[in-house]
């Protein structure tokens, strides 16, 4: 089934990275360079799923990209339908999900394999994600509601909105070193093969939006889902869910079904 996609591709690495691409070719090389510059670059093997691109991401991966291994699908399926398409596939210890805007630094995969190796308890870990400037990207780390969803509409309008939604991400809570959290945010999953693969990876009910959520949730019934500030990545990442637009419908809608799901 998943060698359709990926066929005769070496799969003994101990890390695997999942990235699903979708008209990504203004950051894409950002992402591929700095895994390229990785120190445990040789300990990788990197697969791509791209979901119906339109623009030149998947000509720039087989371009100047040989050794990822790239699936191009005619339409988008979703981000975690298409993440399982690799998840199904790999065999390795770690599965690292990653979003294509994101850089790593030359450490980042080094520091994740003796930070899970020194904790076989946790299931699912996420990083401290950082802005392009430098400063601390306040993402998830609490169950999603309703009301953290409308609070981040109107965070920068509303003093009370704003606190729900700190309270959302932990804005305000010290955190120095690993902590254990109720979500771990689908931009960079650090998480256990094995573990994956006996949760069945993504619910493929959710098309985009809280399928990281609810992964984090299946997760931590077997195992501890943390945040970690001693690991860090950099996230170029632009919010479109905060206005009344298509995406934020589209996140309506994967509320209601993680709502559903797990009230």
């Amino acid at each position: 089934m998943a060698s359709s996609y990926f066929t005769d591709i070496e799969n003994n690495r101990k890390i695997t990275i999942g990235i699903v691409t979708y008209n990504s070719e203004h950051e894409i090389s950002m992402l591929m360079e700095s895994i390229q510059k990785s120190n445990y670059f040789n300990n990788i093997s990197t697969y791509v799923v791209d979901n119906g691109s339109i623009d030149n991401t998947v000509q720039i991966l087989k371009s100047n990209y040989p050794w990822v291994n790239v699936y191009k699908s005619d339409v988008n399926l979703g981000f975690g339908k298409a993440h399982n398409i690799i998840i199904n596939h790999v065999h390795s210890k770690y599965h690292l999900i990653i979003n294509p805007d994101v850089q790593i630094e030359i450490n980042t995969i080094e520091l994740i394999d003796k930070y899970m190796d020194d904790n076989d308890d946790i299931n699912v870990c996420t990083p401290y994600v950082k802005n392009i400037d430098g400063s601390q990207q306040y993402l998830p780390k609490k169950n999603p509601t309703l009301r953290y969803l409308f609070a981040g509409l109107f965070e920068k309008i509303s003093k009370k909105m704003k606190m729900i939604r700190d309270d959302y991400t932990m804005k305000n809570v010290q955190i120095d070193n690993p902590i254990d959290v109720e979500f771990c945010s689908g931009c960079f999953m650090i998480t256990k093969t094995r573990s994956l693969h006996q949760v069945k990876g993504f619910d493929e009910s959710f098309f985009l939006h809280f399928e990281d959520a609810d992964l984090t949730r299946k997760l931590r019934k077997t195992g501890r889902a943390v945040f970690n500030p001693n690991i860090s990545i950099t996230h170029k990442w632009e919010r479109d869910n905060r206005k009344f637009n298509k995406s934020f419908w589209i996140a309506l809608k994967s509320m209601i079904i993680y709502l559903n799901k797990w009230k």
